[in-house]
């Protein structure tokens, strides 16, 4: 298959609010547009409704995988690409696959990449740029994560329900066994809880989360915890792993999160993944990175928003090995300085490791 597949994320509030219910419900439309659908990997708690509604669609085998004294059933992206199907629904995006550091978002990202439409899902906590605030606001603690951008790069679709319906699902025992509800209802879904991720939800949509999100924390008597993400951009040149590892080490001094960023033009294009591409993948899962791909008019652009969306005070990218390929390509470090004027913008030379530091 040639291009790549698009991306939909049903993305909840809270667990339980029905957002794998939905998923399945769109898949099971698909095939009436003339496509192939296939389970890739759903979650069913045990839940009657997510059985029903995987109803006849043909569901892909897990591959098992020995880890420890136990074996566990994960997605096979192999056999989902394999599968010949044009659409493929996965659940729980922020899943770490067992034994490895990598996460289930980066093995959609792979199906993607062979040209299948992913169906997925994954909750509000879940995003990077909310999960400390929801950590604070319910007093949860924070879960596993997904870039912002990934989620972004596709069409989402927010599924919520009101506290008190939820609450009711809930006591039903329609979201967890009977022996944990009780628990449930008195602590991660207290009504005020469920209307901050309600709100939190809404403006991570309408792009006003930080806003949002502080006043409710100002209201509360809260304070907004400090969050630390270095990003590193990078391009289909072997050069992006001298500009990994840079990020990476000032990511560990930072105590910071590591973001790199691989930004596609947005000109209509058809734009071929190198093998660098892969290579830098692999290494940023090696450091305990996050990878992600985006599309925007320019790259500084496309960095210039992954900065701010994440509130990043560190960018480090590579940069043209001769004045002549800064005057003909244009100097990215120069327009970069320009749109984040208070970030602190570290340029590694290709014929040097040594940095050139932009106060």
């Amino acid at each position: 298959m040639g291009g790549s597949g698009a991306l939909t994320t049903y993305l909840g509030t809270a667990p339980g609010v029905g957002k794998t219910y939905a998923m399945l419900r769109a898949g099971r439309l698909r095939p009436g547009a003339g496509q192939r659908v296939v389970v890739g990997w759903v979650e069913r708690h045990g839940r009657a409704e997510t059985r029903a509604q995987v109803g006849d669609l043909e569901v892909v085998p897990p591959r098992p995988v020995a880890y420890g004294n136990g074996t566990f059933a994960e997605l096979d992206v192999e056999a989902v690409m394999a599968s010949g199907a044009g659409v493929a629904l996965v659940d729980e995006l922020a899943h770490t696959v067992v034994g490895t550091t990598r996460r289930r978002w980066q093995e959609v990202a792979d199906i993607l990449a062979a040209g299948v439409d992913v169906m997925t899902t994954a909750n509000v906590a879940n995003l990077v740029s909310a999960r400390d605030y929801v950590a604070q606001l319910t007093g949860a603690g924070t879960v596993e994560s997904i870039p912002d951008e990934f989620v972004r790069s596709g069409e989402t679709v927010l599924v919520d329900l009101p506290a008190d319906a939820l609450r009711r699902r809930i006591a039903d025992g329609k979201v967890y066994s009977a022996d944990r509800v009780g628990g449930a209802l008195a602590d991660y879904f207290r009504v005020s809880n469920l209307q901050a991720l309600s709100a939190l939800g809404r403006a991570w949509m309408d792009g006003t989360l930080e806003a949002v999100a502080e006043e409710m924390l100002e209201a509360r008597g809260l304070v907004a915890a400090s969050r630390t993400t270095v990003v590193a951009g990078v391009s289909d040149t072997g050069w992006g792993q001298h500009v990994i590892r840079r990020a990476s080490e000032r990511a560990l001094e930072d105590g910071a999160d590591l973001l790199v960023v691989h930004v596609s033009l947005d000109d209509g294009m058809t734009h071929r993944r190198s093998q660098a591409h892969a290579e830098h993948r692999d290494l940023v899962a090696q450091v305990g990175g996050f990878y992600v791909d985006m599309t925007a008019g320019s790259v500084p652009e496309g960095l210039a928003r992954a900065v701010r969306d994440h509130g990043a005070s560190r960018l480090v990218v590579g940069r043209h090995r001769s004045r002549l390929g800064e005057i003909v390509h244009g100097s990215v470090v120069s327009r970069l300085e320009r749109l984040l004027p208070e970030v602190r913008i570290e340029a590694v030379r290709e014929e040097s490791v040594s940095p050139i530091a932009s106060a």
